[in-house]
Formats: structure tokens, sequence, C-alpha cells
């Protein structure tokens, strides 16, 4: 077979690849013909056959024709290992990258699926796992906005570095009880955090705690969700609640998936627990020591008496 000469449309049909192929790589001197005779007519070994597949097979997995031409020249085992190794490598960050878009991508999906089934302006119950998060410098309240956009420009430069711009977008967590009784007109975050989806070996986060939460779903600007708060304390006394201060703002519809702000959804969580039912009966408590203190006189219902009076008041 080593002596078998064929024309380059020959050798085109058998090797799969175009005859123009044929006449590239041997203008960039990757791949020769085996024999030119005198009237300049190209020929090819059948055993070339192999070295057209290598050239083939390396640029399937991204060499240039350079890198293809210098392995071609000098390979060896030792070479085609380290080849292979870094590519391996380079693959293997490419097929991470690709993973983390579709998982943005799915979670767009999902986040958008969910605005489309929830009704804004109403409080709702729902049960969180924990999610690990990392969170940027804190936000003192009474901070000046330009610091908080700075802080913001950080935590997006952050984000960029570890490669988890392509997750979740940013949100944030607001002292939501200070923001009611403030006079500012625009949520003012403490923190931005970014939610992950996979924890980083040498990177520290943080944690959202599991359990019970109120969820309120705000139709509007980032900067307005603060008009939606008031709705848990509503709810809250109705429901003998105890709220955390911590509220966390997070996006379903934002700037990617909306051009008018004014359409955007964000998901406006704190988490509760139940009020302790014997707290309920504080004041009953209060008037039956009352009444027991000056009929007896005792030291200890005097003491039950200033106690009870305190969480009366705090009730």
């Amino acid at each position: 077979m080593d002596n078998i000469y064929v024309s380059p449309t020959e050798f085109a049909s058998i090797s799969g690849v175009s005859r123009q192929t044929l006449i590239f790589y041997e203008k960039k001197g990757i791949f020769l013909p085996a024999y030119k005779n005198e009237k300049g007519y190209r020929f090819y070994l059948m055993s070339q056959l192999d070295i057209i597949a290598t050239i083939q097979s390396l640029q399937k997995i991204g060499l240039s024709l350079e890198e293809i031409k210098d392995y071609i020249e000098h390979r060896n085992a030792q070479s085609t290992y380290e080849l292979f190794s870094n590519k391996i490598n380079t693959l293997k960050e490419i097929i991470t990258t690709y993973h983390k878009m579709i998982n943005m991508m799915e979670t767009k999906c999902q986040l958008i699926t969910k605005a489309n089934q929830i009704l804004t302006d109403m409080v709702y119950i729902e049960y969180r796992d924990e999610i690990k998060i990392i969170k940027s410098d804190y936000i003192p309240f009474n901070s000046k906005e330009i610091n908080q956009y700075k802080i913001l420009g950080e935590h997006i430069k952050y984000r960029k570095k570890q490669n988890h711009s392509l997750g979740h977008a940013i949100s944030g967590m607001v002292e939501w009880k200070k923001m009611l009784k403030s006079k500012r007109k625009k949520t003012f975050y403490q923190y931005y955090y970014t939610i992950l989806d996979n924890q980083l070996e040498d990177e520290n986060y943080d944690i959202i705690p599991s359990g019970n939460y109120l969820v309120i779903y705000h139709k509007g600007t980032y900067e307005t969700s603060y008009q939606s708060y008031h709705l848990f304390l509503d709810y809250a006394k109705k429901n003998h609640l105890v709220l955390d201060d911590i509220a966390y703002d997070e996006s379903l519809i934002d700037e990617l998936t909306e051009a008018n702000p004014q359409n955007y959804i964000t998901q406006i969580s704190v988490k509760f627990k139940k009020e302790l039912k014997w707290a309920l009966f504080y004041p009953y408590f209060f008037y039956i020591v009352v009444f027991f203190r000056f009929q007896l006189n005792s030291v200890f219902l005097n003491e039950c008496y200033l106690v009870l009076l305190l969480q009366v008041h705090l009730h």
C-alpha cells in the first residue's frame, strides 16, 4: 500500500478531505503531496492517510494550523502527552463555563416561570432550604448613596473574578424595619450578595438559613421594593409572628429579561417564627397577679407583677 500513488481527487475521495483543503494544507506547509512529476501534477501515497487523519483530529481539539505544523514535524510520545494533558484541562474549563451558562439560562427560565405564576402585593409563606452566598462589605444604614454604589461595584468585580457572573443576579439584604422608619425614598441595601451554585474550595461563604419565610413579590424598580415592606408588619400582627430584621431582595424579572424597570419582579423574603402562644395570655396573667398581689401582699407576686408589667408593655 505504501507504493500506491493516487491523484489529489482520488486521495480527497478516500480521505474525506476536499481537494481544496489539500491545496490549502500544501500552501501552509502542513501536508504536502508525496510526489510531483515534471509537469507539476501532484500525487499522494495511501500511507499518508494516517497523517491527514491526525491533522483533522488535531483541528477538532482546537489546535491552530501553526501548532499542528509544529506538532507534525516534532511529534513524539512525550510531546503528545503534554499536548493532550494541556488540552484536557482547557476543555474541562470550557465545559465548566458552558455548564454555568446552561445553569444560568435554566435558572432564568425557572425564575420567569415563577414570576408568571405569583401575585404581587400579597404575602406568601414559603419554606426555604439553606442557601450559600457571597456577601459584599457591610454598608451602614446612614451611609451616603454613593458608598452603596461603590461597594456594589466591588462586588461586581469580585463576581467576575470568581466567575460567578454567569449565575444568579446580584441580590440585596435590607434592614427593612429601619427602612420603614426612615425618611429614605429608595431601598437601601446593607449587603449585596450572590447566590452560589457551587462552593469554591478556597472561597469563604455565608449562609441564608433554612426555615419558614414570609415572601412578597414586588412589581417595580429595585429602588421601590421598600414600598411593599409594610405588608410584612400587617401580616405578622394579624398572625402573631416574630419577624427577623433582615429582608432578602432577589430578582425574578430584572434588566436581563425586561426592558421596562416598572415590570421588574423582586422576591422579598423575611424569616419568621411563631409568637409563643403563652405570651398572648400576658394581659390575663397580669390582672390575676395584680388581684392576688394586693390580696396577699407577697414578695414573689410583687416580682411577678413587675415582670408581667414589662411584658404587657412590650406586647
